[in-house]
C-alpha cells in the first residue's frame, strides 16, 4: 500500500492523528457469530504501527467506545500483530486465549489461517527451492502412530 491522503465527502483518509501520511492501516471488524453482520467499526492511520499502538486501539478504541462482546482476536502472521499477542495480551506467553478483564470471559486468539498459507506460498514463490530434513526412523515411526489413531 503507498502513502496516499484522500479527502472525499467532507472526510480525509490516510492522515495520522500527527497530520502524517500513512501506508498503514489498523481496523477492528466486528462480524456476528451467529450471523452474516460485519463491518469495520474503527479504522485508524498511525504513521508506525506497533504493538503497544495495536494494544492501546484495541482496549480504549474497540472495546470502551463499540460496547461489543470480543470473542476472538483474529490476525495475521506479521510480526508486529505476533508482538502484540505475546507482549501485550498474554504477558510474554503465547497462549490460545486471555481473559476479558470486563466480562471474565475468554477471549481466543487466533492467527488467520489464509494470510498464513499465503506467506508461506509467497515465501515459497520467492526462494523457488524446497528442501526438506531427513525423517529419522523414530520420526517416520510417530508419525505412522499418530495416522493410525486418526
Amino acid at each position: 500500500m503507498s502513502k496516499c491522503i484522500k479527502y472525499a465527502g467532507d472526510h480525509i483518509s490516510g492522515m495520522t492523528p500527527e497530520g502524517m501520511a500513512t501506508s498503514t492501516l489498523l481496523c477492528f471488524m466486528v462480524k456476528s457469530v451467529g450471523g452474516h453482520y460485519k463491518d469495520i467499526v474503527v479504522a485508524i492511520y498511525p504513521f508506525k504501527l506497533t504493538a503497544s499502538k495495536m494494544h492501546d486501539c484495541c482496549v480504549d478504541d474497540m472495546h470502551h467506545k463499540t460496547h461489543v462482546t470480543v470473542v476472538v482476536i483474529s490476525v495475521d502472521n506479521a510480526a508486529t500483530n505476533r508482538k502484540f499477542y505475546v507482549d501485550h495480551l498474554c504477558v510474554s506467553s503465547l497462549t490460545t486465549s486471555v481473559v476479558d478483564t470486563e466480562t471474565s470471559q475468554p477471549i481466543f486468539l487466533i492467527f488467520d489461517p489464509v494470510h498464513t498459507l499465503k506467506n508461506v506460498y509467497s515465501s515459497f514463490q520467492q526462494h523457488q527451492v524446497f528442501e526438506c530434513q531427513h525423517m529419522t526412523h523414530s520420526l517416520m515411526h510417530r508419525c505412522s502412530q499418530l495416522q493410525a489413531h486418526c
